[in-house]
């Protein structure tokens, strides 16, 4: 038995191409072969297992907390300020060839990252705190990491049971933005909005018969 990881985006992962013009050089030439797979079906996501949801677009709400809550001090990847722990379950995969699910999480919506991984909130929001930042985290299947935005580092995979289900563990709390400094460039009061697309992957198995 051997494994086999596809990507499949959910609905709310959007992509765009721009074309170009290229001229084409006679003898530059060449092949390219593409490889997939048609599942019976793909799993079924729910944030903490939550059904009264619009298809696959969730909302995870952290908690309130003041100017003054951020410190003197730059509180960096490993924040816990107004932390809010969430899991996305999958259910009804296909037990006969999906085996594992990890998730891919790129911003959204005119949130933005860092280089370091972080989300950043729309810039020109009406009413946003302004000087926050976003960290989001694993927080299950061994995994306890940093999930860095719009780039694909994500170890966490969950393991899909017999019943087809699985779940993705995470958290996430606020963190000062990039340009932070208590003093000439200090965290301002207002509300924190950012989003981000996720997409499943897929690993699956491929049975081979051996016939004599």
């Amino acid at each position: 038995m051997s494994f086999k990881k596809v990507s499949m985006g959910m609905a709310i992962a959007l992509a765009l191409s721009a074309g170009s013009a290229v001229a084409a050089v006679p003898g530059d030439t060449g092949t390219i072969t593409f490889h997939g797979m048609v599942s019976n079906t793909t799993c079924k996501v729910s944030l903490d297992q939550k059904i009264d949801q619009s298809g696959n677009d969730f909302d995870v709400t952290l908690d309130t907390v003041s100017v003054a809550d951020f410190g003197t001090t730059a509180l960096g990847t490993t924040s816990t300020l107004g932390q809010k722990k969430f899991n996305l379950a999958l259910t009804g995969c296909d037990t006969a060839t999906v085996a594992k699910a990890s998730a891919q999480f790129n911003s959204w919506a005119g949130s933005t990252s860092t280089e370091g991984g972080l989300l950043v909130p729309p810039a020109n929001a009406q009413g946003s705190a302004k000087n926050v930042n976003l960290v989001l985290s694993n927080d299950g299947n061994t995994k306890t990491d940093l999930v860095k935005i719009d780039q694909t580092n994500n170890t966490q995979q969950a393991t899909v049971d017999t019943s087809g289900a699985a779940k993705l563990y995470y958290k996430v709390a606020y963190t000062q933005g990039q340009g932070w400094d208590q003093t000439t460039n200090p965290v301002s009061a207002g509300t924190v909005q950012a989003q981000v697309a996720f997409t499943m992957n897929y690993e699956y198995m491929l049975r081979c018969v051996l016939k004599s």
